[in-house]
């Protein structure tokens, strides 16, 4: 009886060691390691849309009904989070939050919000390190809602487009999201945000161009720990800037479509 138990428990054993290995595969760039099943636009697309995305970006709406059974899911790319309403918890999510992997390190332990702009105390980014497969819960009484731009590639290599542009990537009655390029040692034309915007970048010459031109008032992150990018930027309507940066580096941009409040869809 004492084999049969001992042969049992080691069976048991085994097969636990074989599931987790299953949810692990080679790690990207930054470390994660879980398969695409766990993709939050795979495991809960009910929640997170994918509104744009390219080699470089993408770009996801997140809704979250209060009370919903979101399934496990998991972000495999450092992002910027950009909010209007509610506050993104740092430190290990929310109260109920589970988690695939408790003590990884892998859930917001990392993450760094910058404040809002003086003008504007609504307004919230952060920037997050990839994210293990979790299940969040809201508890609240209205949807969370919210943006999340992955970076699928950090921008360090020179791009062999070197022009300076503003393109629009996506738009609707809520937010628009424009990327921004500017050629090497060139200034951007001068800009004033018509509504408050986030400026979600990935290279550290855009960071600093960006940040000797925000403004006392704008908000700044820090990188995720561990990570030197990326960073963000939170800034007032009416806000002015023009930038000078070496190289040719691009830098993202989201911002109110209208200045009227709109409820989540």
């Amino acid at each position: 009886m004492q084999h049969r138990n001992m042969a049992a428990w080691t069976a048991g054993i085994l097969a636990a060691s074989a599931a987790l290995a299953q949810d692990h595969v080679a790690p990207n760039a930054w470390g994660y390691d879980f398969p695409a099943r766990y993709d939050a636009e795979i495991a809960a697309p009910a929640v997170h849309r994918i509104r744009y995305a390219d080699d470089h970006i993408l770009l996801m709406e997140v809704a979250n009904p209060p009370g919903y059974a979101m399934q496990l899911h998991g972000h495999r790319y450092p992002s910027i989070f950009a909010r209007v309403s509610g506050t993104t918890h740092l430190g290990g999510g929310g109260p109920g939050d589970q988690y695939l992997e408790p003590d990884g390190g892998r859930n917001g332990e990392h993450w760094h919000s910058a404040p809002p702009p003086a003008h504007t105390p609504e307004l919230e980014c952060t920037a997050a390190d990839p994210q293990a497969p979790h299940r969040p819960v809201n508890r609240g009484a209205v949807p969370q809602h919210f943006y999340r731009i992955e970076f699928r590639r950090f921008d360090e290599s020179p791009p062999r487009d070197t022009g300076s542009r503003e393109t629009l990537r996506y738009a609707d009655a809520v937010v628009r999201l424009v990327e921004v390029r500017i050629a090497p040692g060139r200034s951007s034309r001068p800009t004033v945000t018509r509504h408050p915007a986030i400026l979600a970048i990935d290279t550290q010459r855009a960071f600093d161009a960006l940040d000797a031109v925000a403004g006392p008032a704008a908000g700044r992150s820090l990188p995720p720990s561990g990570l030197t990018m990326p960073r963000c930027i939170t800034l007032d309507a009416g806000a002015r800037s023009r930038s000078t940066i070496r190289g040719a580096p691009r830098f993202i941009t989201i911002g109110s479509s209208s200045s009227e409040s709109k409820a989540p869809r």
